[in-house]
């Protein structure tokens, strides 16, 4: 009897998996498209990881897909105009690869005050609902500044509990119960096989 995560790194045309890293590696390739560091004044982004953080009632894995954004190395309080432009930026490109996937919620984390993606001392995330990443994809007239206000309404200040507008991130790696599974988005980005860890903002109690 193959394990939860034997099936779930199956192919999609089986009954008995879904291909994680191939819809990670997907949501990354759209958001390398859809950010240019550059045109953002930001370091890095990528798609980190898919934290499997439960099993559905018909063994369908329930997951959090992960991307992350480095701000940069001088930043110390970040735009949050800014943050919220990356964050729904960052929901566009992931919502439509785990079309059909059991999505708890989508974190999308932020590295600042140091370098690169999992070098930085702090680390701050916001956690979309699937319900909300699902109006800014799909909904006319839906766009990031309802985005914003659709998760500052429900945020009711658990950081553990999405959505969460701007709380401190979560190394999946660490939960009880929980696998990360990472494509070859989260190896090219330097991440370990946790793919949601923070180096100096571990320390820092940034995680």
């Amino acid at each position: 009897m193959p394990s939860l995560l034997e099936r779930l790194l199956g192919d999609d045309d089986t009954d008995e998996g879904v291909d994680l890293e191939a819809r990670e590696d997907e949501a990354h390739e759209t958001l390398q498209n859809r950010v240019d560091p550059s045109s953002y004044g930001i370091e890095d982004r990528a798609v980190t990881g898919v934290a499997v953080v439960n099993e559905g009632p018909d063994e369908e894995p329930i997951v959090v897909p992960i991307a992350r954004f480095s701000l940069g190395e001088d930043v110390e309080h970040p735009d949050m105009d800014l943050v919220w432009d990356l964050a729904a930026e960052a929901v566009r490109a992931m919502e439509p690869a785990f079309d059909g996937v059991f999505v708890r919620h989508y974190d999308v984390q932020f590295t600042f005050d140091g370098d690169e993606l999992f070098e930085a001392e702090e680390c701050r995330r916001i956690a979309a609902t699937e319900d909300i990443a699902d109006r800014l994809v799909g909904e006319s007239g839906f766009g990031t500044a309802e985005f914003k206000e659709a998760m500052l309404a429900q945020d009711d200040i658990d950081d553990h509990v999405a959505p969460v507008a701007w709380g401190e991130c979560v190394d999946y790696s660490r939960q009880q119960n929980t696998a990360v599974v990472t494509g070859a988005a989260a190896a090219a980005a330097g991440a370990s096989a946790a793919g949601a860890s923070c180096a100096g903002a571990g320390a820092a109690g940034g995680c």
